[in-house]
C-alpha cells in the first residue's frame, strides 16, 4: 500500500473517532438507556401471592360479635422486574393489619397503599379487593342444665323419677341469634350401671358451649340421681271390708278397691283372699252407744308391699 493511501486511512479513521463527539457521546448514550429498557422490559414479570390478614377483634367484653368469617389470606397479584418479584416472594409480603376494635366497621376495602412493596414493583390486582362485615349485638340468658342418664342400675332397681341438678342454670353469652335458640347447657351422662337403692350424687361437667357462645359460671354441675327397688301395680277390686268392732255393724261402701304396690315377685304371688281391708274400731269405747255410726280409715297389712284403698274410708254403722 503506498504511503499516501495508508495516511488517508489513518485521517479517516481518526475523523470517525473524534469528529463531533458531543453527538456521538448522545447518541450512544441513548442506545445504552434504550437496550437498558428493553432489557428490563423482557426480564418483567407478573406473579399472585398470598397476603396474610392479622386481625384485631373485639374483646369478650364487647357489646358486638362479629358473624363474617374472614379468610385468613387473600391475594394480591404483582408486577415488576423478575429479581424483584422472586425477592418479594422469597422473603413474604408483610401480613395486612385490620383493626375491627370498635365492632362498627361495616367493610375492608383493599388498596395498594396499605402493601409494603420495594418501588420498582407494583400491584395490578387485589382478590378480594374488599370485605363486607356482619355485627350482631351481645346477650346474656339464663339456659336450663339438662343432665342425662345412661346405664341400668343392678338387677331389681330401677331409677326413681328424673335426675336434680344444682345449680339448674346457668348463664349463656354470644350473639343474638345463637344465644335466643339456646334451649339448654348438656351435662355430662350420668353412669348408673350396678348401683343399688339410695341416692347417688356426683359432679359432672358441663359440655362446651356452642361456637361464639360462653358459658358464665361453675365448668360443673352437681346431678343426684335416686335408684329405688323395682316395683309393680295390681288392682284387687271390690274387696269386701271387715270391721273389727261390734258383731252387726256394717260399712258403707261394703266394697273397695286395693292397689298393690311392691317388688314384682311379692305382688304377682298376692292371691286375692290375701288383700283384707279392714275398718277397726278396736280403739273406740262403744260400751254407752248401743246404736250410731262412724267415719274409719282402711288399712290393708301385706308384707313386703304397699296398699293404696279407694275409697280410703268408710262409715261404719251398728
Amino acid at each position: 500500500m503506498s504511503t499516501g493511501r495508508f495516511s488517508g486511512l489513518v485521517d479517516f479513521l481518526r475523523d470517525a473517532f473524534t469528529a463531533n463527539l458531543g453527538l456521538k457521546a448522545l447518541s450512544l448514550a441513548f442506545a445504552l438507556g434504550l437496550f437498558a429498557y428493553l432489557q428490563g422490559q423482557e426480564d418483567e414479570q407478573q406473579r399472585t401471592v398470598a397476603v396474610g390478614l392479622s386481625l384485631f377483634r373485639p374483646s369478650e367484653e364487647s357489646p358486638r360479635e362479629l358473624m363474617t368469617q374472614l379468610p385468613a389470606t387473600i391475594h394480591v397479584t404483582l408486577r415488576g422486574p423478575a429479581r424483584v418479584i422472586d425477592r418479594l416472594i422469597q422473603s413474604g409480603m408483610q401480613p395486612l393489619t385490620i383493626d375491627l376494635r370498635s365492632g362498627e366497621r361495616e367493610s375492608i376495602s383493599f388498596e395498594e397503599r396499605m402493601f409494603s412493596l420495594p418501588p420498582e414493583a407494583r400491584i395490578t390486582l387485589i382478590d378480594p379487593p374488599s370485605l363486607e362485615l356482619e355485627w350482631e349485638d351481645v346477650i346474656t340468658r339464663q339456659i336450663p342444665v339438662q343432665a342425662s342418664i345412661t346405664g341400668q342400675p343392678a338387677e331389681g332397681y330401677v331409677v326413681k323419677g328424673g335426675p336434680e341438678v344444682e345449680p339448674k342454670h346457668i348463664t349463656a353469652r354470644g350473639p343474638v341469634s345463637v344465644v335466643e335458640v339456646l334451649q339448654f347447657a348438656r351435662l355430662a351422662a350420668f353412669d348408673v350401671s350396678g348401683l343399688s337403692e339410695g341416692a347417688h350424687k356426683r359432679r359432672l361437667s358441663i359440655d362446651a358451649a356452642p361456637t361464639r357462645v360462653r358459658f358464665l359460671g361453675p365448668a360443673a354441675a352437681t346431678v343426684t340421681v335416686t335408684v329405688a327397688r323395682r316395683v309393680s301395680e295390681r288392682v284387687f277390686a271390690e274387696r269386701p271390708v271387715e270391721v273389727i268392732g261390734p258383731a252387726a255393724a256394717m260399712a258403707s261402701p261394703r266394697l273397695v278397691s286395693v292397689t298393690v304396690i311392691g317388688p314384682p315377685e311379692v305382688v304377682q304371688a298376692l292371691k286375692p283372699e290375701q288383700v283384707v281391708p279392714r275398718a277397726d274400731l278396736g280403739k273406740i269405747d262403744l260400751k254407752e252407744q248401743r246404736h250410731g255410726s262412724v267415719v274409719s280409715p282402711i288399712t290393708v297389712e301385706l308384707g313386703g308391699a304397699e296398699a293404696k284403698v279407694q275409697p280410703p274410708s268408710v262409715t261404719v254403722k251398728w
